[in-house]
């Protein structure tokens, strides 16, 4: 046989390779994890799932049955022609501010709108919003088929984002919540839609600000170049749009229709943005800001401005941000002087570092540019951990709950968990990919740990009095934030702070740096860039350009942000 022969064999198989129940039988797809044992179970490609078919569960595998609002149940029902079980929670009432956003969703949706945008501060009730302002638009299309994609971890938002629903009713419509990495599975063998949805909830839709594989994946199921009569509406939710206007893609064919040109021609946002006299330019790949708006607060403000307010001056509104009412979180930094014992450590090569604090190798030993940058703020981070874990102590022992945001897990995460745990104070871990996130997310809320040490930047909440899926309530107890290590992406700040300043709750922060390192530099950039991110959504600024004067961040022109 040939091997195009071959290769014609294997597509018309998996094409093919999807489960059929007999008499008697039904088929449960099954959700099952990465070589976890599931005996009678298979793998069929065709649904890119495994399934079981007989008259009843196995035992061993109902831990894997599909849950409520999944791809999973999504398959099941359409594989057997029924709908599954909706998802049981305590019930909630939307908050005046929620009612106003959903309402603000549903009438851009009578003016035939394609979508909206939600950029509300974080905590003040987005997910509830979209959730009611959904439903509203399904209704008033007369469609059922609801799509809602999430951020990482998945075993946080999913269980979160389920619960949210069920909380304010699904209103007996099918509703499918799967994350970004789960996009291509919706996507058939020609490259078109499998199913075609009403209405698309994304969450954190700045995940889809760069060109990437779900990006395009994410772009096919909203038929994102098809006229605005022919695509689902999508309500697009985030409280930080990206770090320039050149990043707002994923609203490309809604400002393409507010300016009533067709959504090809804004197919290149950046492109057609520098046609409208956008300072942006194309460096190795991506869209920034030229050198005259790097230097300017105010260029950069300016043209933020003008790109957010052909959406926000639409009749009606296609885009919506709110300032949060317990106002801006508290925000100072804390630099930190390293000992000459410990400045050494800083200066040594990464081989000598790495051999002395016995670090896994991970790589070459030599690094220059972006890698030697930030081998240098792994060795910062490092040294700097029982600093961290003194001061989260004794925070502790005043009585407070403490947030620990870290970016790096080997050099930052673990290093502060295990010397808090070391002190005796109960540590919950949020980092490293780890399957039990939501339920050392719960530990933390409820009591039970007083430290959570974390890495994930947005879609938990962490804040006190969290009103929980089972209709009890987080600790009272206030919370305070630290970022033992400052990130260059003012997005991932942004919404890091947001995980516990949020639902009335102010949670203050420290940025916490080693002086005279590369760390101090990247805190610099890590207030400037929150500063731009927050006016582009028209945020308040006034904290940031508190904690920009600090730094002696000269070049940020603070007038733009007032």
């Amino acid at each position: 046989m040939t091997a195009k022969a071959r290769r014609k064999n294997s597509r018309q198989s998996t094409k093919t390779d999807s489960p059929v129940a007999g008499a008697g039988e039904r088929i449960w797809v099954l959700e099952v994890p990465f070589r976890a044992p599931s005996p009678g179970a298979k793998y069929y490609g065709g649904i890119k799932a495994h399934a079981y078919v007989g008259s009843v569960l196995p035992e061993e595998l109902r831990p894997f049955a599909a849950k409520p609002y999944s791809y999973q149940q999504w398959v099941e029902d359409e594989l057997n022609g029924t709908r599954g079980p909706s998802a049981e929670a305590a019930r909630k009432e939307l908050r005046p501010e929620q009612i106003e956003g959903a309402a603000a969703i549903v009438r851009a949706a009578e003016a035939d709108f394609r979508g909206f945008c939600l950029s509300d501060d974080p905590g003040l009730g987005k997910t509830l919003s979209a959730i009611a302002g959904a439903k509203a638009v399904a209704r008033l299309r007369g469609g059922e088929a609801i799509l809602v994609t999430v951020d990482r971890p998945t075993s946080i938002t999913i269980p979160h984002w389920r619960a949210s629903i069920a909380a304010v009713g699904d209103g007996g419509y099918r509703w499918l919540i799967i994350s970004p990495d789960q996009l291509k599975k919706l996507i058939a063998r020609n490259g078109r839609p499998r199913y075609r949805f009403d209405v698309v909830i994304n969450d954190e839709a700045h995940n889809f600000r760069h060109d990437s594989q779900r990006t395009d994946y994410q772009r096919r199921v909203t038929r994102h170049l098809d006229p605005p009569e022919k695509a689902p509406f999508v309500i697009s939710l985030t409280a930080t749009l990206g770090h320039h206007p050149g990043e707002w893609r994923y609203l490309s064919s809604l400002l393409a229709q507010v300016h009533r040109e067709p959504p090809q021609r804004w197919d290149e946002l950046g492109a057609r943005l520098v046609e409208l006299g956008v300072p942006l330019e194309r460096y190795m790949g991506r869209w920034q800001w030229t050198a005259e708006a790097k230097a300017s607060g105010r260029v950069q403000a300016d043209a933020v401005a003008r790109v957010r307010d052909a959406m926000t001056s639409a009749e009606p509104p296609v885009m919506l941000h709110r300032d949060a009412p317990w106002g801006q979180a508290p925000i100072d930094g804390l630099g930190v002087d390293l000992t000459f014992e410990q400045r050494q450590q800083y200066e040594m090569e990464w081989g000598d570092y790495r051999r002395e604090m016995q670090l896994a190798r991970t790589g070459s030993d030599t690094a220059r540019g972006r890698a030697a940058l930030i081998r240098f703020r792994q060795k910062a981070g490092m040294i700097r951990a029982p600093h961290t874990a003194d001061l989260v102590a004794a925070t502790v022992e005043r009585g407070y709950q403490c947030l620990v945001a870290t970016e790096m897990v080997s050099t930052g995460a673990e290093p502060v968990a295990d010397l808090l745990e070391d002190r005796g104070i109960a540590v919950s871990r949020i980092f490293g990919g780890r399957r039990d996130a939501e339920k050392e997310r719960l530990r933390f809320q409820r009591g039970e740990t007083r430290v959570v040490v974390f890495n994930t930047t947005s879609a938990i909440s962490l804040h006190a009095a969290e009103h929980l899926a089972d209709g009890s309530r987080a600790t009272a107890t206030p919370r305070i934030g630290f970022f033992h290590q400052p990130r260059y992406s003012g997005i991932a700040a942004r919404q890091t702070i947001g995980r516990a300043h949020r639902d009335y709750q102010v949670c203050p922060w420290s940025l916490l740096y080693a002086t005279d390192t590369v760390e101090e530099s990247a805190a610099t950039t890590m207030v400037g860039r929150l500063m731009v991110t927050s006016a582009s959504v028209d945020g308040d600024t006034s904290a940031l350009a508190s904690i920009a004067r600090m730094f002696n961040a000269d070049w940020i022109d603070e007038r733009a942000f007032d």
